[in-house]
């Protein structure tokens, strides 16, 4: 299969595998998002809500804004929070290789596809992914991350220490350059570092020359890039609201008791009954909202994988990006 240089041709493609690899790609995806949502998940918001409560009411009672970092509370359950958010995302991890070397795979025409031999790929690559990791977040976030440093102990040097300059200016100046270069580096690196996993997967190389041929590119096509990312989100997202709205209503509204007179009903297996229709409909609707964003996230992990490929045909075959350009804007 050639990538189509028209997006709308693209989506078309993306679907075509879409229909192919339905349950290779759904099916592996879901259980992941089920099982993490239950065990890990859940987890994270209920630290992260216990710990909005016992920071606000800190604060509240010490009413001094830089206590708000240092609260012991706050250390420990923002620490647990990122703990459970990083066992989320190392779990995460082959998943997200099995499903681009799955679509890599379908893309190909591969005769023989299979969960088992695509999971052991996955699993693998494990440490090898870690690299491509560590290029994007370098790329990214690590200027980003040393300003944040250097703000922190500022900040706590000049807090627990009692410094006599005005460190509050430096702490706060510190804190403006990071939020700056932290938005525009996710913006606009981030956008350039959108096809580092699926070029490490696509080619097996997990090497800083395979992340900057991905990086390069995406040279002249920022926009296109940005654009194309822009226009499958609103699809899918349009259309995941929809279904998920429309079970929601379905499922809450199909075993309607609201009419009954409970006060005439004297069984209470009756009542019963009804509190389990009501726990079955929660139950059916969160079920079925979680494979719609499961379905969707996998045909933009499809558009992306399409998208890219197209990319790298033009970046060896054709010279004049700009033509492209002004072609797709026809559209």
């Amino acid at each position: 299969m050639i990538a189509s240089e028209k997006v709308l041709d693209r989506i078309e493609q993306s679907f075509l595998i879409f229909k192919m690899a339905f349950v290779y790609l759904v099916l592996p995806l879901f259980v992941y998002n089920i099982v993490s949502f239950i065990f890990i998940t859940s987890v994270i918001y209920y630290l992260i809500f216990s710990w909005v409560l016992i920071s606000l009411a800190d604060l509240l009672s010490y009413n001094n804004f830089f206590l708000f970092f240092s609260n012991p509370k706050f250390v420990i359950l923002s620490t647990l929070s990122l703990f459970f958010l990083l066992l989320y995302v190392l779990i995460f991890i082959p998943f997200l290789i099995y499903t681009i070397k799955t679509i890599r795979d379908f893309y190909n025409w591969e005769v023989k596809i299979d969960f088992k031999s695509n999971f052991l790929y996955a699993t693998s690559r494990f440490f090898d992914i870690m690299k491509t990791y560590w290029y994007i977040f370098a790329y990214l976030a690590l200027i980003p991350s040393i300003i944040f440093i250097i703000w922190w102990v500022i900040f706590n040097v000049g807090y627990f220490y009692d410094l006599q300059f005005d460190y509050k200016m430096i702490w706060w100046a510190f804190m403006l350059t990071w939020f700056l270069l932290f938005i525009v580096n996710m913006i606009y690196r981030g956008i350039k570092s959108t096809f580092a996993l699926y070029s490490a997967i696509d080619n097996d190389l997990y090497t800083k020359e395979d992340f900057l041929k991905s990086v390069s590119i995406t040279n002249k096509n920022w926009w296109r890039i940005f654009w194309n990312l822009v226009l499958i989100g609103l699809i899918v997202g349009l259309l995941s609201w929809i279904a998920s709205n429309f079970f929601s209503i379905f499922f809450g509204s199909f075993w309607d008791f609201s009419n009954i007179d409970f006060e005439n009903i004297n069984t209470v297996a009756i009542q019963s009954f009804i509190d389990q229709f009501s726990f079955f409909n929660y139950f059916v609707s969160w079920f079925f909202e979680n494979l719609i964003k499961t379905i969707g996230s996998v045909f933009i992990y499809i558009f992306i994988y399409v998208f890219y490929k197209r990319l790298v045909f033009e970046s060896n075959n054709i010279s004049n990006i700009e033509e492209i350009e002004k072609k797709e804007k026809e559209l």
